[in-house]
């Protein structure tokens, strides 16, 4: 199966990437790393060719292009604005992120053919 798994930089995120790659999926990570770590991702960087990292905003206009390009069969959308801190500061950046992200998420699985988009909240 080849997935893509956004915000999988993450803590969550990443604990999925390496569970799908020891199951022997393929998988392609997509996260902006505002809050992720390339150090989560050092376990899945030994699978070779069966990982790839994007480094991407879930808004970017790129993002449909990228997903086109890797083909998923799913997508796992754990990427997300989640800091209360932000939040509470700057709700319109905190609703761009999680909601106008999220859509273009679920758009570019659906353009890309995936038959499944998983979205965690």
């Amino acid at each position: 199966m080849r997935a893509i798994v956004t915000g999988g930089a993450g803590f969550i995120g990443s604990t999925l990437v390496d569970r799908l790659l020891a199951d022997g999926h393929e998988v392609a990570v997509i996260d902006n790393l505002a809050s992720g770590n390339l150090d989560n991702l050092r376990g899945a960087r030994e699978h070779g060719e069966a990982f790839s990292f994007h480094e991407l905003d879930v808004r970017s206009e790129d993002l449909p292009a990228v997903f086109a390009s890797l083909e998923p069969e799913v997508v796992f959308h754990l990427a997300a604005q989640a800091d209360v801190r932000v939040s509470v500061a700057r709700p319109l950046f905190d609703a761009e992120v999680n909601v106008i992200g999220g859509l273009n998420v679920i758009e570019s699985g659906r353009l890309a053919g995936a038959r499944k988009v998983v979205v965690a909240s």
